[in-house]
């Protein structure tokens, strides 16, 4: 249904249609963007280490979606970045899901990764169903992690080891 691919510079204007407000913003993008994102902070993006994706809907050929891996050699360990379902009318349809197994398929299948992790704000509970259903598990909760404007949001930890991966997979 979905296949990731490189994330690249002819997707830029797609991902900065996507990005259309400030809290959204702050959501996805954590501190590494800011509103509004632009080609520059693209730019500067793909020359990361980072392993940037973008997703394709393979019954259509168009892309889809957005996400990233984050990967730290040393401790065998990943992070899951920058998830989105750019096309509105697929949200809610179970592509997140697949997007963070295929990540969790390279995390784990193709680098052999311990340990991947993401953080995701308190409130975004579709997000937090769509991970817990890929395996992750919370951490922890980052109380008040995020100043927004004038308030504060909390933030959950979550992770999944290799050994969690391979027993959902079975």
């Amino acid at each position: 249904m979905i296949k990731l691919e490189q994330f690249e510079r002819t997707d830029f204007k797609q991902l900065i249609d996507w990005i259309d407000s400030s809290k959204f913003m702050l959501q996805w993008g954590g501190r590494t963007f800011s509103y509004p994102l632009t080609e520059q902070q693209l730019e500067n993006y793909i020359h990361s280490d980072t392993l940037i994706y973008r997703v394709i809907h393979e019954e259509h050929d168009e892309v889809i979606g957005h996400i990233n891996l984050s990967i730290d050699r040393i401790n065998l360990s990943g992070r899951i970045g920058k998830v989105l379902v750019g096309e509105r009318n697929l949200q809610g349809h179970g592509i997140g899901q697949k997007m963070v197994q295929e990540v969790l398929n390279i995390a784990f299948g193709q680098l052999q990764l311990h340990r991947v992790s993401l953080g995701v704000f308190d409130f975004n509970l579709s997000a937090i169903a769509c991970y817990e259903k890929a395996g992750f598990v919370k951490e922890g909760l980052l109380r008040e992690a995020r100043k927004v404007d004038n308030e504060f949001w909390n933030l959950w930890e979550m992770s999944i080891l290799e050994k969690e991966w391979l027993d959902k997979r079975n």
